[in-house]
């Protein structure tokens, strides 16, 4: 049995209540859509639910299946293979050590043979200095008696001797001290005269380059000291280098055709260098290669839309190549779960946006309806692409209104359908009976038997619901596990409230619900909600709260129903200052103002 009890609105404010002021401004309501208003004429046992649609936009994209689309034109890819490039490269590399070896070879080569001749110019200069020595110590041991008893002939004889018994010594001059030729091994013709001027010369021991009729010599000086008063006389010793130039001449034969004996060699050598390169090259090259072509020809399948393509392990293939076929394995095989798990999310997609098309279908439209002296607007605002608030309004008969709001636990599209379900069992639950035998108990006892079968406990929901005589503001309401609505007189400025207590609707089909009864006075506004309203969070995580709630009614009671609505909505948002919504919000309020 109802204990049914006839109470009247509490004139009162609700302890911890206040006043405030609200500090955004109501938007005007937008995107209306066609809705059949409530009339007061009479109906016996029909209920005219809201048969129009919200343009409300889709929270969530379908996302297609993924498909092959034009593959890239390969052909047109310019530019040399990789073996090409191997080849080359590696045969270039060998080009270049080669020519460094023959560089260095000949480099060497001439090093060897330029060290050569210094030792051999120098042993020369040596033996020509020692053979100068003896020669002109000699000279100046025999010359010093025949020079002080000026005794010339004796000495061009002995000077002619030392030349003709030493082929390498062309000349030998014995100079007084100023420069005078005193004695010479060459023999001059009779009348001839000295076509060379006397020229002094240091009388100090030393070896200088010159030439003789034409030909390079040195010239070895040794000083004779004879007793003259003018200082001392010279030994002057043209020594030959013809020899010196010979092995030179040798040697750079031998230089020559040294370097283009080695010149030759390393050309064949690498010659021979480059085709055995260019061979392991080009087998290397195939080697590396050859799998990397059967991986480009995979991915070009997979590109094309072949899943199954897959590629297995080439023999003598790199660490590398083989590395790469196993993540190519293992990324075709990832493309392949994606792709099943799009197709999925597509179709799951698909079935919300279906399900959250058929929940806007069943809910009533943004537009406020007019009921003789009540005024209704109402909207539910999902977290999710679908959500489990619903709210419901509905004429009963020709004076009598119907309100209902609800609150499935959880989200999404389970949730989604039970809220539908709820919807549709509750418009349901009105025909079953005759409109004077329908009241907030006998509704919500229906609702709550609806859920418990559809559910099967596994869904609950908070509810209330409201039957309005909209002749004399008589109302009879009812609730289970439901915020109590807010009341507000804008002639008075006071706050009440309707409490009705009653279990969660859904979680035994033997759950037993009371209802009870008030008077609404001029100027109430009553607002119904969900607890997504008042627990939205700012960003120190502080509760919106009935105490701003009852505020927010208060600053803007002097507008029209859907204009506070639209008011309580846009002062959550800013309280929650651009944070995500976390729960569905759903706000019904009904300004009842009779003439």
């Amino acid at each position: 049995m109802s204990s049914s009890t006839n109470t009247r609105l509490n004139p009162e404010p609700e302890p911890g209540t206040s006043p405030g002021t609200s500090p955004g401004a109501a938007p005007s309501s937008a995107e209306r859509t066609g809705t059949r208003e409530i009339t007061g004429t009479s109906e016996s046992t029909s209920t005219r639910l809201n048969a129009g649609l919200p343009h409300a936009e889709s929270t969530s994209t379908l996302i297609a299946p993924l498909e092959a689309g034009e593959l890239p034109n390969v052909a047109a890819i310019r530019g040399p293979r990789l073996d090409q490039i191997l080849l080359l490269t590696t045969t270039a590399l060998v080009v270049v050590i080669v020519g460094l070896l023959a560089a260095l070879s000949v480099a060497s080569t001439q090093s060897q043979f330029e060290e050569t001749a210094r030792r051999s110019t120098e042993r020369i200069q040596e033996q020509a200095r020692e053979l100068g020595r003896t020669v002109g110590q000699t000279l100046a041991l025999t010359s010093v008696t025949n020079l002080r008893d000026n005794n010339y002939a004796f000495l061009e004889g002995v000077a002619g001797s030392i030349v003709s018994t030493n082929p390498n010594i062309l000349r030998v001059q014995i100079l007084d001290p100023e420069g005078l030729v005193m004695a010479d091994s060459e023999t001059k013709e009779a009348g001839a005269q000295d076509a060379e001027a006397p020229s002094p010369r240091t009388a100090e021991q030393r070896l200088v380059q010159a030439f003789y009729r034409n030909q390079a010599v040195y010239e070895i000086q040794e000083p004779i000291d004879y007793g003259s008063s003018s200082g001392k006389g010279l030994v002057v010793i043209s020594y030959s280098l013809r020899s010196l130039q010979e092995q030179l001449e040798v040697l750079e034969r031998d230089k020559r055709a040294t370097v283009k004996a080695n010149t030759m060699r390393m050309l064949a050598l690498g010659l021979g260098f480059v085709v055995l390169a260019g061979v392991v090259a080009a087998f290397q090259s195939r080697r590396i290669t050859r799998p990397l072509g059967v991986l480009t020809g995979k991915v070009m399948q997979l590109a094309a839309g072949d899943l199954a393509a897959r590629t297995h392990a080439a023999p003598g293939a790199g660490r590398e190549v083989r590395t790469l076929g196993v993540v190519f394995n293992h990324m075709a095989e990832r493309i392949k779960v994606l792709l099943d798990d799009v197709r999925a999310k597509a179709q799951l997609e698909r079935e919300v946006s279906l399900a959250r098309t058929v929940q806007e279908t069943l809910l009533p439209g943004r537009d406020a309806v007019q009921v003789g002296p009540l005024r209704i607007a109402g909207l539910v605002v999902t977290a999710d692409a679908c959500g489990g608030d619903w709210w419901f309004r509905a004429a009963l008969d020709a004076q009598r209104v119907v309100i209902g709001i609800g609150d499935v636990t959880g989200h999404g599209l389970s949730t989604s359908l039970v809220a539908t379900s709820a919807t549709s069992g509750f418009a349901s639950a009105m025909t079953l009976r005759e409109p004077s035998e329908v009241n907030a108990r006998m509704l919500i006892t229906a609702l709550n038997v609806t859920l418990a079968n559809v559910g099967r406990g596994e869904h609950q929901m908070s509810s209330a619901l409201a039957v309005i005589d909209v002749s004399n503001g008589f109302i009879d309401y009812a609730a289970g596990g439901h915020p109590s609505p807010l009341v507000f007189n804008k002639h008075s400025g006071q706050t009440a409230s309707l409490p009705a207590r009653g279990p969660l609707l859904g979680a035994s089909v033997s759950s037993q619900f009371t209802s009870r009864q008030a008077q609404l006075r001029p100027g109430d506004i009553v607002v119904w909600y969900t607890d997504g309203l008042t627990e939205s969070r700012d960003g120190s995580g502080r509760l919106y709260g009935t105490q701003r709630l009852a505020a927010a009614v208060q600053a803007h009671a002097h507008l029209s129903a859907e204009a506070v609505r639209e008011a309580l909505l846009a002062d959550a948002r800013a309280f929650s200052a651009g944070l995500p919504q976390r729960d569905d919000i759903t706000v019904v309020v009904a300004e009842y103002s009779p003439v």
